[in-house]
């Protein structure tokens, strides 16, 4: 059994159950500090014999039965269900994102890659139905298949970094013939949904040829929506390889420190030539939340056919035994009966 909501199920039900259990101990005990502050214990005692200790105890076990199964109702109680063919409408979406070290510069807070990061987990989370594939790319590119399964694609670059690329430098150019590839081989005949790449980067490409990329994506009517991600003014590149007591920046072959800026023209060039568009990262917003806006706008069509397992709701399960104690505590009363032969022989007693 698992839950939809499992915060309610295993942490708010175990406090508040545990909280009511306290209250009802020391509401028993309240009252018999109460009985004896009236007056005379033995005459108290006299006038309270009716009262059931046993059944306040029944009773207020009654009440804390019913509230932590109603808890648990509210956390939906599943089990897996009947399995079924399902199709869901939806893009084929390739995200390409830039591990080179110019993306460990720290004008974008923390730094660039891992600001871009947050921005794959902000389309990522925001996507339903669309197929997703992930391209990784610094010198060359390594790439991940494209799935409608959000939480196995962010395992792919979770622990990514440009120190662990096989192959320095920036390859923006690799990266979108990577991407074209992948939807190449998904594309079906009728091509009844669009196809598009979002490329996270800062831009600078010394290592091949975007511009050509983007041409031969726009043959293919892929779009590319660029998220540029750094300032424009330039950043140093930290060195993630530094020794301790060693410069903490990279430098060139003549000794000069490397700085990286972002690279707008080139980004913009790329969204131009597809069809797509450029976005730049803002400090107060996410960059993807426009390319989400852009995303909506786009046709889409019948992915390939799932299988599905719709979970099996099991509520009432908890509801009913809840109703059922609720009842019980009702009519249950907190004082027992006296019996008549009782009474009589205390008359008899009487001289």
């Amino acid at each position: 059994m698992s839950f939809a909501h499992p915060i309610v199920a295993l942490v708010v039900a175990p406090v508040v159950t545990a909280l009511l259990v306290l209250a009802c101990v020391l509401d028993i005990a309240r009252r018999r500090r109460t009985a004896r502050s009236l007056g005379d214990e033995a005459l108290m005692a006299q006038m309270t014999a009716s009262l059931s200790t046993g059944r306040l105890v029944l009773k207020s076990a009654l009440l804390v039965f019913a509230v932590a199964c109603l808890l648990l109702a509210l956390g939906r109680p599943q089990m897996p269900g009947r399995a079924r063919l399902a199709k869901s409408r939806g893009l084929d979406i390739v995200v390409a994102l830039d591990f080179s070290k110019s993306m460990l510069a720290t004008d974008v807070y923390p730094s660039r890659v891992e600001r871009a990061k947050r921005e794959l987990e902000k389309l990522l989370d925001d996507l339903q139905g669309d197929r997703v594939g992930l391209v990784a790319f610094a010198g060359e590119a390594a790439a991940y298949p494209l799935t409608t399964d959000y939480a196995a694609a962010k395992l792919f670059w979770k622990d990514l970094s440009p120190a662990q690329m096989p192959v320095g430098g920036t390859a923006i150019g690799r990266a979108i013939n990577q991407g074209v590839a992948m939807l190449k081989r998904v594309r079906d005949i009728s091509n009844a949904h669009a196809q598009v790449i979002v490329l996270l980067t800062d831009g600078e490409d010394h290592e091949s040829d975007p511009i050509a990329a983007a041409k031969e994506a726009a043959k293919l009517g892929i779009r590319v929506y660029a998220v540029g991600i750094g300032s424009r003014s330039g950043e140093l590149v930290p060195d993630p390889e530094a020794a301790p007591g060693a410069p903490r920046y990279l430098k060139d072959n003549q000794g000069n420190y490397v700085t990286s800026k972002l690279d707008e023209k080139t980004l913009e060039e790329i969204a131009r030539l597809t069809g797509g568009e450029y976005f730049r990262v803002d400090p107060k917003q996410f960059g993807v939340e426009r390319v989400i806006e852009a995303l909506r706008k786009l046709r889409r069509g019948e992915s390939t056919t799932r299988l599905v397992v719709e979970p099996r709701e099991l509520a009432h399960v908890f509801v009913f035994p809840a109703f059922l104690a609720l009842i019980a505590e009702t009519l249950v009363g907190d004082r027992q009966r006296r019996r008549p032969h009782a009474r009589v022989s205390a008359e008899a007693r009487k001289p």
